[in-house]
C-alpha cells in the first residue's frame, strides 16, 4: 500500500488560483485594448482619411482648372499700349494648386496601400492571437475550476482520519507479523486476537481506500 500523501498547505492552491484569475483578467484587458486600437486605426484610415482625400482630389482638380482658366484669360488680354499684362501671379497660382493636386493624389494612394497592408496585418494578428484567446476563454477558466476542485477534494481528504489511520494500520501489521512469527506458541485466544486484528486491518484499509477514492472522484468530477 502506498504511503500517505504529504500535504502541508492546501491554501497554496487557492493562492495560485487567485493569481490565475488576476492573470486572466489582465490578459483579457490587454487583448481587448489591442483589438480596440486595431479597429480604431482601421476606422480612421477607411472612414476619415480615405473620405477626406477622395473628396479633396476632385475639389483641387476644379481649383486647378479655374487657375488655368484665369491664366489663359490673363494671357489673352492686351493693354492699351499693345503690351500683354504680367501673368506671374496666375502662373504661381497654377503651380501652387497643381502641387496640392499631386500631393492629394499621392496621399490618397498611400492611404489605399496602408488600408490593404492593415487588412493583411490584422488577419495575421488575429491568427497569431487565436491560441491566446482560446487560452483566455477556455483553458484558463478550466484550470481555475480544476484548482478549486482540487483544493476542495484535498480539504475533504485531509478531513478523513488518513494520517492516524495509516499509523493504526502500521501498528496492526506489526502485531499480526509478530503473531505469525511466533505461530507455534499461539493459544486459541491468540488465534482469535489475530483474526480480529486481520479483520480490523482489512476494514481500515477499505475505509482509507474509500476516502481516497471519494477525493479522486471529486477531482475528476469537477474537471469534467
Amino acid at each position: 500500500m502506498a504511503g500517505d500523501a504529504n500535504i502541508t498547505d492546501v491554501g497554496a492552491l487557492d493562492e495560485f488560483r487567485r493569481a490565475l484569475i488576476r492573470f486572466r483578467e489582465e490578459l483579457n484587458a490587454a487583448l481587448a485594448e489591442a483589438d480596440s486600437e486595431v479597429k480604431s486605426t482601421f476606422v480612421w484610415l477607411e472612414r476619415d482619411r480615405m473620405l477626406h482625400w477622395r473628396r479633396a482630389v476632385p475639389k483641387l482638380d476644379e481649383e486647378l482648372t479655374s487657375a488655368k482658366s484665369a491664366l489663359f484669360r490673363k494671357e489673352a488680354q492686351t493693354m492699351g499700349s499693345g503690351q500683354r499684362p504680367s501673368t506671374i501671379d496666375e502662373k504661381k497660382e497654377v503651380e501652387r494648386v497643381k502641387r496640392r493636386c499631386e500631393d492629394a493624389r499621392e496621399r490618397l494612394e498611400r492611404t489605399r496601400r496602408w488600408l490593404a497592408t492593415l487588412e493583411r496585418d490584422v488577419s495575421l494578428f488575429k491568427s497569431a492571437m487565436s491560441p491566446v484567446s482560446s487560452m483566455v476563454d477556455r483553458d484558463l477558466p478550466d484550470a481555475i475550476l480544476r484548482l478549486r476542485n482540487m483544493a476542495l477534494a484535498l480539504e475533504a481528504y485531509l478531513a478523513t482520519p488518513s494520517v492516524s489511520l495509516g499509523e493504526q494500520l502500521e501498528r496492526a501489521r506489526t502485531r499480526v507479523a509478530s503473531m505469525r512469527r511466533a505461530g507455534e506458541h499461539r493459544s486459541a485466544e491468540d488465534e482469535m486476537q489475530a483474526d480480529r486484528e486481520k479483520a480490523e486491518l482489512e476494514a481500515d484499509e477499505k475505509a482509507l481506500a474509500a476516502a481516497r477514492d471519494a477525493a479522486v472522484r471529486g477531482l475528476k468530477g469537477g474537471g469534467a
